[in-house]
């Protein structure tokens, strides 16, 4: 049998576990079981967890989960006791973008015990050089069942998510939108008068109530211990899978890894800095219409699954 991992988060903020309940949901659609990890009691104990498994079965743990290193190792190596395979599905993995982590060593041994990975991109597999099977995510899927507007083009830009990762919006000289809280250190004083903060959307149905406009990925550091910017040469952004998700034309770094996919399919623009704004190009529609539809359905994540489940039978 094969098992995704879920942590129940009740306290996170909005839209913080959305990939993660995606990817558990999408697995369960296609015939896998959940293992829930109850993070709010931290009750879950690796013994629990592992109780029903056997040689034969798969376990991909979307990590990190947010409990003690501790638990993230007892519960590998009592999966591994069972002879079932462990495969690592990793979501953000923090020593490739914050310095001087203190647990870094511990971590990167995880992964190198670990039965595979699942990683972002081909980027972040070099990066990582963890000599285990590796298998490439892509894009993030973005579920939803609301119904995405008739698009009109549009040159307003968006920006939703984190502001913390984004300290460049506070002085952005044209319009913006942004989707999001404002930091604790943020002052509303400070924030250039172009920046017009908007709530946060409900992620189940954000695609559909983005308005028209561009979606921007970009996120900068503001500090010497974070690497959010290089982070972009190696990650999926998750707002990327957002703007997709809805049908929007995209301006994302043109070091990203999407860089490419997105000029190529004519999807929106790469630029080297935020100061080439504002730009033209061209949006296909059809083609929006085409990866928006398969992010809204899950089609990333059973294909990469699938792949997974037929790499592991013949082992």
């Amino acid at each position: 049998m094969n098992y995704m991992t879920h942590t129940l988060e009740p306290w996170m903020p909005v839209g913080a576990t959305k990939p993660k309940d995606d990817i558990a949901k999408i697995a369960t659609e296609i015939g896998w079981n959940r293992l829930e990890i109850d993070r709010a009691t931290q009750e879950t104990t690796a013994d629990n967890l592992v109780s029903n498994l056997t040689a034969s079965d798969i376990v991909v743990h979307q990590f990190p989960s947010y409990l003690s290193l501790a638990f993230e190792e007892n519960f590998q190596q009592a999966v591994q006791e069972t002879g079932a395979k462990f495969i690592i599905l990793i979501h953000d993995f923090e020593p490739l973008r914050l310095s001087a982590r203190q647990d870094s060593d511990r971590e990167y041994a995880l992964l190198n015990r670990a039965d595979g990975l699942i990683v972002h991109t081909t980027e972040m597999a070099k990066a990582l050089n963890i000599p285990i099977p590796t298998f490439i995510l892509g894009l993030f899927d973005y579920l939803t069942d609301s119904q995405i507007p008739d698009r009109n083009p549009s040159q307003n830009l968006i920006f939703a998510g984190t502001l913390t990762k984004a300290p460049w919006l506070k002085n952005f000289p044209l319009p913006i939108k942004v989707f999001g809280n404002l930091p604790r250190k943020w002052s509303p004083a400070d924030l250039a008068p172009t920046l017009k903060l908007q709530d946060i959307l409900p992620q189940d149905s954000a695609p559909a109530e983005l308005p028209d406009g561009i979606g921007l990925v970009w996120d900068t550091d503001d500090t010497e211990n974070t690497h959010y910017q290089t982070y972009q040469r190696l990650n999926s952004p998750h707002k990327l899978s957002l703007y997709l998700a809805a049908e929007l034309p995209v301006i994302l770094p043109s070091f990203s890894p999407f860089a490419d996919f997105i000029t190529q399919h004519h999807l929106g623009i790469s630029l080297d800095d935020l100061s080439q704004l504002p730009l033209t190009f061209d949006y296909d529609p059809i083609m929006g219409k085409k990866i928006g539809h398969a992010l809204r359905h899950g089609n990333h994540t059973k294909k990469l699954l699938q792949e997974l489940e037929q790499f592991y039978e013949t082992k």
